[in-house]
């Protein structure tokens, strides 16, 4: 259950909800994962203000590809504030990219994965930030490489963790990949759900459940900055 003390976070005005209280965990849940994802970062990055840190774990794809996505959906993008544990086993020693990166080479190794993320979280607050957007994704990577019961304790702790320290939980997951059960276990551990699904025309439409919004229907939301440049004429 969500915290009521401090600020509200803040998310873009075409996404759904706008605000939520501080301690909230949402799920995004989609059967294609770049949608799901896509809409994630901009939870996790769009709107924050100058006290926020944002801590990514990034399992189903490189910390620097995950980067490179979070730049393009956002207009700016300031690295100075993101810490990435990449536990995707994607990169080798010469491309992990930055004192903001731990990388891990095991997705399944859940302790080690608490672990760097503590030092991370750690450092951001040492950096002055008052207050971090936590993000996973994905479950499914992690799914994919440990058992759903470790899997289950590790988001267990970790938005038992947002919901402490007043802090913001982002989970990604692929619906195509698991079964109606893993969903469940899953989502009972955050205050919401936030589906996305893509149109045949490539858009991107979501809907949201719990979170102090029920939408009976699909809405699109609207192309990142990037995307709309490019389709202008």
């Amino acid at each position: 259950m969500a915290s009521n003390g401090g600020p509200q976070f803040t998310f873009p005005s075409n996404l759904e909800p706008e605000t939520v209280q501080p301690g909230t965990n949402i799920l995004v849940s989609g059967s294609s994962g770049q949608g799901a994802r896509d809409v994630a970062l901009r939870l996790m990055l769009a709107g924050t203000s100058s006290n926020e840190g944002v801590l990514l774990l990034s399992a189903g794809t490189s910390g620097r590809s995950l980067l490179e996505r979070a730049a393009h959906e956002v207009e700016t993008l300031d690295r100075g504030r993101v810490g990435i544990v990449d536990c995707s086993g994607l990169e080798d020693d010469q491309q992990r990219f930055d004192e903001h990166t731990k990388s891990i080479d095991d997705p399944g190794d859940l302790t080690a994965i608490q672990m760097e993320l503590s030092v991370l979280y750690e450092m951001l607050l040492e950096r002055g930030y008052d207050r971090v957007r936590v993000g996973v994704f994905s479950v499914s990577a992690l799914i994919a490489h440990a058992e759903l019961e470790a899997v289950s304790r590790f988001i267990h702790m970790l938005s038992g963790r947002v919901i402490a320290t007043a802090d913001l939980g982002v989970f990604v997951l692929d619906s195509s990949m698991q079964d109606d059960l893993t969903v469940d276990v899953i989502e009972q551990y955050c205050d919401g759900t936030i589906d996305v699904q893509m149109t045949d025309d490539d858009n991107t439409e979501i809907r949201a459940r719990g979170l102090g919004i029920d939408s009976p229907s699909w809405r699109q939301v609207s192309a990142s900055p990037q995307d709309q440049q490019r389709h202008q004429p």
